[in-house]
């Protein structure tokens, strides 16, 4: 197993953050909570933007007796892991707290379900200490049983991105640059090639378009009926009827909001669902870089090496790529 075990100096770093120094009164703390980031809630910007919280205050430093790792994730072949912590009585753990109103705290808690919320202390790097709710993994890891796995390229830029931008250690930095990314297996991508291929020389399925219309009627609510799809790109795939997927995906072009999700943008301020105003024009695959194309590419495996089918095409997408 990788342990990233972070002890020795302690680093004193000047941070000139937008956001004030933690609240120590009595009104504040009935009102606010304090939250420790490590994974995706660590930079500031993604905080604010993606997650959409009202941070009022937010410094770096460390927890005592936890180090990082990476858990097996949501789904093997586009977010193979996620950060995780465990016990380590030498460890520090970097990172980030802030500090958010109850209600988003609550909020943040459900999003982040498979973890505990844990009180401990935490210390600036300006030496500030006071308590924080660090999330720590539900399922603890057990040395020789537990899985590790390797963190996809988007979700381990966003811990790199978010650590920079808050000016965590140095030595902090490099562990994290040092960390490698998912890259899809050759035989994954052979096969995925195949299954298109499959679709596009199969008779019976290679001339179907469907609208968006009627991909929205395979939105989950009538099965029997209108099988559960989803489109990613120009694809419509048909869910294996076992196979758990979220519910904002069903009946619906994701292109878009895998876009925003690989680019660290809301996804409930930006995805725009078809019959809401700014659907068309769907993202352009041309104007996506190569990262984003290669994102893409790895969600439509994340559903047709897990049972899905490709049954159709969608004309808005096709109609929009010109």
């Amino acid at each position: 197993h990788n342990r990233y075990v972070c002890v020795g100096v302690r680093w004193c770093v000047a941070i000139a953050m937008s956001v004030p120094p933690p609240p120590t009164t009595t009104a504040a703390a009935a009102t606010h909570k304090w939250r420790f980031g490590y994974g995706s809630n660590l930079g500031l910007k993604t905080l604010r933007e993606k997650k959409q919280l009202s941070v009022k205050s937010y410094h770096v430093g460390t927890i005592k007796g936890y180090e990082l790792y990476f858990m097996p994730g949501l789904n093997e072949y586009v977010e193979p892991a996620w950060a995780a912590i465990r016990p380590s009585p030498h460890a520090e753990l970097h990172g980030s707290a802030f500090l958010i109103p109850n209600d988003e705290a609550d909020g943040l808690d459900k999003q982040e379900a498979g973890y505990n919320v844990v009180d401990v202390a935490f210390t600036s790097y300006d030496g500030e200490a006071f308590n924080v709710g660090l999330y720590v993994p539900k399922k603890p890891y057990v040395e020789g049983v537990s899985s590790e796995a390797t963190p996809s390229y988007r979700y381990l830029k966003l811990l790199r991105d978010g650590a920079r931008e808050g000016g965590l250690a140095e030595h902090w930095l490099d562990m994290l640059d040092s960390v490698e990314h998912y890259t899809t297996p050759s035989h994954v991508r052979e096969k995925t090639l195949q299954l298109i291929e499959e679709f596009h020389s199969d008779e019976s399925r290679r001339d179907e378009l469907w609208s968006a219309e009627k991909l929205a009627l395979h939105d989950g609510s009538d099965p029997d009926n209108f099988p559960t799809c989803t489109s990613i790109m120009q694809y419509v795939v048909q869910i294996e009827k076992k196979t758990w997927i979220f519910g904002s995906w069903k009946g619906h072009n994701v292109t878009r909001r895998n876009l925003c999700q690989f680019n660290g943008k809301s996804l409930d301020a930006n995805d725009i669902r078809h019959d809401e105003p700014g659907y068309r024009p769907l993202p352009k695959l041309s104007d996506c870089s190569d990262e984003e194309r290669e994102y893409l590419m790895q969600s439509l495996e994340g559903q047709l090496h897990r049972g899905g089918v490709i049954v159709a095409q969608l004309q808005p997408f096709l109609a929009d790529q010109s």
